[in-house]
């Protein structure tokens, strides 16, 4: 493939988005034409997992094809916290000296853009490729991003910031109780909207080279405010709540009812849980109509059916399912699970659907193949292949973890995690470690680690992770290869 032949990229990665709540993914609440229509032009992604659900770890993961133990960004940095959870060490930023995604396809002559959350440290600083259009955005309470100094020329960063304070997440750790509602932010200000115009902006300014553009959307990440008439859309009464809603955590690990997860979120009525959700399914509605708006774009220039176009989640959210909302520690499929999808009409047979397990650190080495770029994949697997049709998937089992932050929540709550295409074995290495039958129980209810009949099976994923953590250099392997030693006993 020559520089003339290379497809654009388009890659638009969503935060905290449940694939479930997409009508490609068997949503019958969701308002989500465009998405949907994305999917049955290209390739849609059943089984597609992140290795770590929390933003700054899985955004790490899929632009270097390293696990988050290999790349050292354990979880969302935080100005003055520790940065040792004892045997492993967490970094604030992801290095220059780690090879990206970004830095390859800029060096294969590719004009580079992002927009919308870093969240990988120095978020002002143009960095890992992606220097010739760089507007990105940081969380709301944390400086004047370029996000900000747009509010502020239009009269709008103190009504922004005052929404963000009555909407808090972090108001349900004191009352139990999730807040969300209706921005009064115009819509064509809404943070959706602004990444969508700066990514339209990058486009316009395109010139004969080839071009990579990261659209990285905040939404539908809480605060849960929906703008204009979005919170509107969904009728609390229409919205599926799950059915794990009722979850007593019996027989799991302790892990989840300890979690901030499921504690700010612990005295929500169905009334309150309706009224999340329908807020939730708000916000994605807009990212469909601007993404709509995007494409109608490509359309009138010409661009999209040159352009490979990947969308997908940073990882995924819980709203609800087993008594939690946000992501992680929880590792159900929820969490760790994401919508993918991709859409190139030169390559890509349309409306192909694949159960093949993909998991997000492949992203960068299947990426690359597709658009001809040499790309260091790390420890990721080029899947270009199953991507084009032409072969299965080369993932057997796929790995995540997950490190919780001392002083945040319990500096315990380390997990190692092995899928295949039927079991899960989350091995809590401080905790009980639980074992599900994915085919028998997709909800994820019933923890067979204790069943004599499946000590084959876990003996047999203990061994896989444990072989995983060898392979990748994991600090924690004398912790793992003791942990795993209780799951083989009968």
């Amino acid at each position: 493939m020559t520089a003339a032949t290379r497809p654009n990229l388009l890659i638009i990665l969503c935060d905290q988005l449940d694939a479930g709540y997409l009508g490609a993914y068997g949503s019958r609440a969701a308002q989500t034409p465009h998405i949907d229509r994305l999917a049955a032009d290209g390739l849609t992604l059943e089984r597609a997992y992140v290795p770590l659900p929390q933003c700054s770890p899985a955004r790490a993961s899929m632009f270097t094809g390293l696990y988050p133990h290999q790349h050292h960004l354990l979880c969302v940095p935080r100005p003055g916290r520790d940065e040792r959870f004892g045997t492993v060490q967490q970094r604030a930023v992801l290095p220059e000296s780690v090879p990206s995604l970004g830095q390859a396809f800029r060096d294969a002559g590719y004009r580079m853009g992002y927009t919308g959350p870093w969240h990988m440290g120095n978020d002002e600083i143009p960095h890992h490729g992606w220097e010739e259009h760089w507007r990105t955005y940081r969380y709301w309470k944390n400086g004047r991003d370029y996000y900000i100094q747009h509010l502020e020329r239009h009269g709008l960063a103190d009504l922004f910031h005052r929404e963000h304070r009555q909407f808090s997440f972090g108001d349900g750790i004191a009352t139990g109780v999730v807040p969300s509602g209706a921005s009064t932010i115009p819509v064509e200000h809404a943070r959706t909207s602004w990444s969508v115009d700066e990514t339209i902006a990058f486009i316009d300014g395109r010139d004969a080279r080839p071009w990579a553009f990261t659209l990285s959307i905040k939404d539908p990440h809480p605060p849960v405010i929906s703008p204009g008439d979005f919170a509107q859309r969904i009728d609390p009464a229409d919205v599926e709540l799950p059915p794990t809603l009722d979850e007593d955590f019996a027989g799991m690990s302790d892990a989840y009812p300890r979690s901030l997860t499921h504690r700010w979120v612990r005295n929500m009525s169905e009334q309150d849980w309706r009224r999340l959700i329908a807020h939730y399914h708000g916000l994605n509605a807009h990212i469909d109509t601007e993404l709509g708006r995007l494409f109608a774009h490509l359309d009138a220039h010409g661009l999209r059916d040159d352009t490979l176009i990947v969308f997908l989640s940073d990882h995924g959210e819980m709203m609800g399912a087993h008594r939690m909302a946000g992501k992680g520690p929880a590792m159900f499929e929820q969490s760790i699970g994401i919508p993918l999808i991709l859409r190139w009409p030169a390559a890509i047979d349309a409306g192909r659907r694949s159960r093949a397990l993909f998991n997000t650190v492949d992203l960068a080495a299947t990426l690359g193949s597709l658009c001809g770029v040499p790309v260091q994949p790390g420890a990721g697997l080029d899947q270009s292949e199953t991507i084009l049709g032409r072969a299965p998937g080369p993932r057997r089992v796929v790995f995540c973890e997950f490190y919780v932050e001392a002083g945040l929540r319990d500096d315990l709550m380390f997990v190692k995690t092995a899928v295949t295409d039927r079991w899960k074995l989350n091995l809590w290495l401080y905790d009980r470690p639980e074992l599900f039958d994915l085919r028998d129980d997709p909800h994820e209810t019933r923890n067979l680690i204790d069943d004599p009949s499946t000590l084959d099976v876990r003996a047999s994923l203990a061994d896989d992770i444990i072989a995983w953590a060898r392979e990748t250099n994991d600090s924690l392997l004398p912790t793992i290869e003791w942990t795993a030693g209780r799951v083989r006993l009968p």
